[in-house]
């Protein structure tokens, strides 16, 4: 079946203008992508600082008179740094904004119980009724630390252009493909108007490409690239945020001061301490201890913690939460004949011997009822009805979450449709086995990673699938960046005990399930692992599609088939909660977040000492 993308027209006009606050914008004379060739350089930028990064009138280590103490931060990783947008992956990308060091286009808030955008570096967004471009209108006299001066379009064409894998090839930014995807081109209007032409229509727009809620793309100095080149910027990060970086260092913290000349100053939006740090610290219970020791005034814990530190006086900001559902995806099941960016054949290689695997292709033509489809739908089925999820929240969570079913969507959902929910069923289960041909079970090797919740996970299904089912489970604790790189060439066969996202104020649908809307449309990134024809046809209707009510309707048909052939079975959700000393801290502006970077915790910059 060949899956063409419909990019839907829809002959409304649409303006979306955001609350506009007052607030301001170098020229650019090339503010395309920098020089491919220099990519690998790896050069030192302490020489080529234009500004003593001491001097308070530019970096903003004083003469904020509201200012006061210094801001610890507990939280499992920093990320590698890397300066320029083309090299962040997933990690550094979102780390950069979400630690304060520069702003993104649009904030995340909750409006009527809907998720949408509200002005940041950009006042307002107009799409245009034929859904072919968008223009952005940018606050005026937004200043770029270390004295370079006002932000204008360009340095946001330049951010967004290093990026893109279009106009930056060999860009490894965590969303450089789904740029791709979408973005056909910027267009400088003038110093405060930007255009953006689109390849394909998203109808999620700013709230999920330039926003920070979603993995987006933070801006930075275009005219420090002019100055410095590639090898200059890939350590500096000259941004226009709340904070000045002092240091940053893989596998130790972040630092950063108070921005004298931040635009969100004069709009009481901080910055309120002199000095933050983000603290690296990969042990949940010693994040937990240093925050009761006091050595910390924020920390992202596990839910393990949670009774014993809300029983000490500690308190979580709820805001910040943004439930993580844990899951069973069925890797290797790559049913994409066409790539959805082009329509060029994909000659995906199906390995049927293994248990979980079908090919629709198997006669030749496309067909979901072939003989090894209907296996491998009734295999992946006995593993869902075979998961005690209600036993798992309470021993490996401490009862702190929900149970779930479905990934990337809650059962606390208003949306949430009971018949999309597994049981516990075992006789069920094996009677599926053996009608697939799988009596006597199989051998089945699960990645779970190295350590962790998907660890305990993993351990608790193999023992429960090999004295119920007869299924031998060996994990696999390879560490992500080892899993990752078969997802992306679709070679990966092996299924994990995987993480998703569900925000609880979610625009049903974000709510879909975007490990696998995003497979050949974004070549990959993201992918779960799983290339399916329901999925990519609904994520493609959806795109170009305005009206809620039908994107709704979408989502569900989704959730259903998707209920009907397993190919990712929710297990249970876990509240994600930062927790904070009230003593010291008062509790602070969080926004509605996707990211997990410094453990999903943003708008530090709002944070008030006490």
């Amino acid at each position: 079946m060949k899956i063409a993308w419909a990019n839907a027209k829809v002959a409304i006009a649409v303006t979306v203008y955001f609350l506009v606050f007052s607030g301001a914008a170098c020229d650019l004379t090339n503010s395309g992508p920098a020089d491919e060739n220099l990519l690998t350089n790896k050069g030192s930028f302490s020489t080529a600082v234009p500004v003593n990064p001491n001097d308070a009138t530019h970096s903003g280590f004083s003469g904020h008179g509201d200012l006061s103490g210094t801001l610890t931060v507990a939280v499992s990783s920093v990320n590698s740094p890397n300066g320029l947008p083309r090299f962040c992956t997933s990690g550094c990308a979102e780390t950069i904004y979400a630690s304060g060091i520069t702003d993104v286009l649009f904030n995340s808030v909750v409006k009527n119980d809907l998720l949408t955008t509200e002005p940041m570096l950009a006042l307002s967004y107009e799409l245009e009724p034929s859904l072919d471009s968008a223009v952005f209108k940018l606050r005026e006299g937004v200043q770029f630390h270390l004295g370079y001066g006002e932000m204008t379009a360009d340095d946001v064409k330049f951010s967004y252009d290093d990026a893109n894998s279009t106009t930056s090839p060999k860009s490894i930014h965590g969303q450089a493909d789904d740029f791709a995807a979408l973005i056909q081109e910027i267009e400088v209007v003038d110093d405060y108007t930007l255009k953006v032409n689109h390849r394909n229509y998203d109808s999620r727009g700013p709230l999920h490409r330039f926003s920070l809620f979603w993995k987006t793309a933070g801006i930075v100095s275009s005219a420090v690239f002019r100055e410095h080149g590639l090898s200059g910027m890939q350590d500096v990060y000259v941004g226009v945020g709340a904070f000045t970086n002092e240091e940053w260092s893989q596998g130790g913290k972040i630092v950063g001061h108070a921005f004298v000349d931040y635009w969100g100053a004069t709009l009481g939006q901080g910055p309120f301490v002199e000095k933050v740090i983000f603290l690296e610290v990969p042990e949940p219970s010693s994040r937990a201890g240093l925050l009761e020791t006091g050595e910390v005034q924020i920390a992202r814990v596990q839910s393990k913690d949670y009774s014993s530190l809300l029983e000490k006086g500690f308190l979580p900001n709820k805001d910040a939460q943004h439930n993580l559902i844990h899951n069973v995806s069925m890797v290797g099941n790559y049913w994409e004949k066409y790539s959805s960016l082009d329509e060029s054949i994909l000659n995906r290689r199906q390995d049927t011997s293994l248990p979980w695997i079908g090919n629709p292709f198997e006669n030749g033509s496309y067909d979901e009822n072939s003989s090894s489809m209907v296996s491998s739908r009734k295999v992946r089925n006995a593993l869902a009805w075979s998961i005690n999820r209600q036993e798992l929240l309470g021993s490996v969570l401490n009862g702190f979450g929900y149970v779930n079913h479905q990934p990337y969507l809650s059962v606390n959902n208003i949306n949430y449709n009971d018949g999309w929910s597994w049981g516990l069923d075992y006789e069920k289960a094996r009677n599926l086995l053996k009608e697939a041909g799988y009596r006597g079970g199989f051998s089945l090797d699960v990645w779970t990673g190295p350590s962790g919740t998907s660890s305990e996970v993993g351990e608790s299904l193999g023992r429960v699938w090999k004295e119920n089912l007869g299924i031998s489970v060996n994990l696999i604790d390879t560490n992500y960046e080892v899993y990752r790189p078969g997802l992306i060439a679709r070679t990966n066969k092996l299924p994990g005990i995987n993480t998703c996202r569900e925000e609880n104020h979610s625009n049903f649908p974000y709510d879909w399930a975007h490990g696998f809307d995003m497979s050949s449309f974004s070549n990959g990134r993201y992918g779960a692992g799983q290339e399916i024809p329901y999925a990519t046809k609904a994520f493609k209707l959806m795109s170009g599609e305005l009206d809620i009510e039908v994107r709704k309707r979408l989502a569900a048909e989704f959730f259903t088939n998707n209920r009907v052939w397993a190919n990712c079975v929710g297990i249970f959700e876990e509240q994600l909660w930062p927790f904070y000393d009230p003593e010291n801290v008062v509790d602070w502006d969080q926004r509605p977040t996707a990211i997990e970077n410094l453990a999903g915790i943003n708008n530090i910059r709002t944070v008030k000492l006490k």
